[in-house]
């Protein structure tokens, strides 16, 4: 396994630090799979950026303790690898092709983490990965009526999406336990999870703070949610059984 800095989680070594010539390697393997990702007909890639996986590892200051021109104190800095896959892929797929990415603050290794605790250093983050051609920011939370900075616009203020659409201009998809009571790691523990109102996904949609919504669990336990909430036929929503993702319905 290798990672910024052959650490899985912070003071937890694992695998082994990337050279330069790694990093460069999984650039290019980056821009190469999106290329491939066109030429089949895909209408779109995504780069998964979020959740403590290898790119995320670059952004998190404790899993990313690197003293080259890929680490840094700073977010901006070590933005670097993630823009440097994004406009490898970019100029492999043209100008046209979409480009998503998907970013979190919060990782499997340590879900209190939070990249960017001001808007500033959301900016820092985000605004390089958007300048080197991600078209579509998808922000993973895990519940999606969370603000993000309370502190600033209240209790009921822009979410993850909502901020990074603010402050970067782009274009955001919001996530995390839609239609569902319990987030994402209810299914992690082998519990399920009730439906729940789509009201507050309403509300926000309305006021324009997002521009997309994506669904998970709600659809792997009912493949016929999105014809149930076009209908208005929410009291036949079914829940998110664990047991779920190994059965086909």
């Amino acid at each position: 396994m290798e990672s910024p800095s052959g650490l899985d989680a912070p003071d937890k070594p694992r695998g082994e630090a990337m050279t330069e010539e790694a990093i460069a390697d999984t650039v290019a393997a980056f821009a190469a799979a999106a290329a491939d990702t066109k030429r089949l007909g895909f209408d779109t890639v995504e780069i998964h950026g979020a959740h403590g996986y290898l790119i995320d590892q670059f952004f998190w200051s404790g899993t990313n303790r690197r003293i080259d021109r890929y680490g840094g104190a700073t977010l901006k800095e070590r933005s670097r690898f993630a823009s440097e896959i994004v406009a490898a892929t970019r100029k492999a797929v043209g100008p046209d092709f979409p480009i998503i990415m998907r970013v979190s603050q919060w990782k499997q290794q340590d879900l209190t983490v939070r990249l960017a605790p001001t808007p500033k250093e959301m900016t820092d983050w985000l605004l390089p990965l958007v300048e080197a051609g991600v078209d579509v920011l998808h922000c993973s939370q895990r519940r999606f009526w969370e603000p993000e900075f309370p502190e600033l616009d209240g209790e009921n203020g822009l979410n993850c999406a909502g901020w990074a659409k603010k402050l970067t201009g782009a274009t955001t998809i919001s996530v995390g336990s839609v239609g569902l009571d319990g987030d994402v790691l209810n299914a992690f523990a082998g519990k399920g999870s009730k439906a729940a109102s789509v009201q507050r996904l309403v509300e926000r949609m309305e006021r324009n703070e997002f521009d997309l919504i994506a669904v998970g669990r709600a659809l792997l336990g009912d493949p016929h949610w999105v014809s149930k909430i076009q209908s208005g036929d929410h009291k036949n929503l079914k829940g998110f059984d664990a047991a779920a993702p190994g059965a086909l319905v």
